[in-house]
């Protein structure tokens, strides 16, 4: 039939994954942000920083944190597990010194992404 648009595989495949970052989009916005405050404090005098994580909320709470230095391709994921209205401290005795410039990613399967630096 003239005038009739055909939907070729390409369009196909086009829309499937327009749809697809709809629906993780739509995810991402519809969960909760995570209830953690992220502050830092100096270890030492020129020695770095240490994380920390403060769980807000009445429930225990798993999410992973990863690290980032800044200009340095190395990146280091930890596990972290705050109990509830409690802090979590990630510095150099957890395998971390953490520097000005660091990024920090944290995500939950519950959550939002939290996505920060330290300045």
């Amino acid at each position: 039939m003239p005038g009739v648009k055909r939907l070729t595989p390409a369009k196909l495949a086009a829309m499937v994954v327009l749809v697809g970052a709809l629906i993780w989009y739509a995810f991402q916005v519809l969960q909760p942000p995570l209830p953690v405050t992220v502050r830092f404090r100096s270890q030492m005098p020129g020695s770095g920083f240490v994380l920390i994580f403060e769980n807000e909320s009445d429930h225990a709470l798993s999410f992973t944190a990863t690290l980032g230095h800044q200009g340095q391709g190395e990146a280091r994921k930890f596990a972290i597990q705050v109990q509830p209205r409690s802090t979590y401290e990630l510095g150099s005795s957890q395998g971390w010194t953490g520097q000005s410039g660091d990024r920090i990613s944290l995500t939950s399967r519950d959550y939002r992404a939290w996505k920060g630096a330290i300045p």
